[in-house]
């Protein structure tokens, strides 16, 4: 059987405004990539069979083009994905309406004072804001949050929240990279009752993986490199992923062949001294559709009830 990359994770910048405390890009020089550069490589993902696009930062919406971005994805018909903190989801609204299938927007508390605290800056109105314009212009976000061991006693009341305005909540479990340590069995345990509610969802492969000890390197399960490309602002391919990439090969306008010569590093892909115990689930998500194991099977359920909730309950006003 032939894999093909089905996700695309296009980093078009790794400028933010926001400084949050799990997250280390707003540290590194920001840089933009050149929409020349993007609207070709989206023409040439599709030939490569990518089917969604991750429009990601940084914030994607502090880079100029994101609209026009955006509009040339939907023309070559792939699925579309961005999260935002919201600082500038009002004013760019309108501008990327209808633009975006999975639209996200972080919050991590339902409190002001602890999510301001958790981004570094004062964005929770903007979020409580951008939530009332999406749902008034038909767009139909999702809330998603990053769970820690110390606002995990927040799920109830994120739950209720999302129940209220009608939006799925997408509990991100934080992975260990940067300041992160990982999650205790404890906070793992309350993820996966929560997971239980109405209108959250929580890929509960994730969980058992992270209970697992996460990634091992001698039976490996990461597919970063066969499920995912990787495009950094300066117009790179990055493997084995973003997060811990060991090579950075320019893409000069012919991904396809970049892509292909770089085969080799698939035979690695979970195997490097640091995919031991990796748990970042932005790689594991897409990984799980590929073996048919528990983690597939896990994966597919905790998705279906996402399906149920986004495009029939939601979508068909059923309560």
């Amino acid at each position: 059987m032939k894999l093909f990359p089905i996700l695309c994770n296009y980093y078009v910048t790794t400028r933010c405004n926001a400084r949050c405390s799990f997250c280390n890009i707003h540290l590194g020089n920001g840089k933009d990539a050149e929409s020349s550069d993007v609207l070709q490589n989206l023409k040439q993902l599709r030939k490569l069979g990518v089917s969604f696009v991750d429009f990601t930062g940084g914030e994607p919406l502090l880079y100029k083009n994101i609209d026009q971005i955006l509009k040339a994805a939907k023309k070559l018909h792939f699925i579309t994905t961005l999260t935002t903190n919201c600082i500038l989801y009002p004013e760019m609204a309108q501008k990327i309406r209808g633009l975006v299938d999975l639209l996200h927007f972080s919050l991590d508390s339902p409190f002001k004072h602890e999510h301001d605290a958790i981004r570094g800056v004062k964005c929770f109105d903007r979020v409580m804001e951008s939530i009332s314009i999406a749902k008034s212009i038909g767009e139909n976000p999702d809330i998603i949050f990053t769970v820690n061991d110390k606002n995990v006693n927040r799920l109830y009341q994120m739950a209720t929240l999302a129940k209220k305005n009608r939006l799925i909540l997408i509990i991100n479990p934080e992975f260990n990279y940067f300041k992160n340590h990982g999650l205790s069995i404890e906070t793992l345990d309350s993820i996966e009752k929560a997971s239980s509610y109405p209108y959250v969802y929580v890929n509960k492969a994730i969980l058992k993986l992270m209970k697992n000890g996460g990634n091992s390197r001698i039976r490996p399960r990461c597919r970063a490199m066969t499920t995912t490309i990787v495009i950094s602002p300066d117009n790179s391919l990055l493997v084995p992923c973003y997060h811990r990439a060991v090579k950075a090969v320019p893409i000069n306008g012919d991904l396809n062949n970049v892509y292909r010569s770089l085969k080799g590093f698939t035979k690695l892909e979970g195997r490097f001294s640091f995919c031991q115990g990796c748990t970042i689930s932005c790689y594991f998500d897409p990984s799980f559709v590929y073996g048919f194991d528990t983690y597939f099977f896990l994966s597919n359920i905790s998705k279906l009830k996402y399906v149920w909730y986004k495009y029939i309950k939601i979508k068909k006003g059923r309560t």
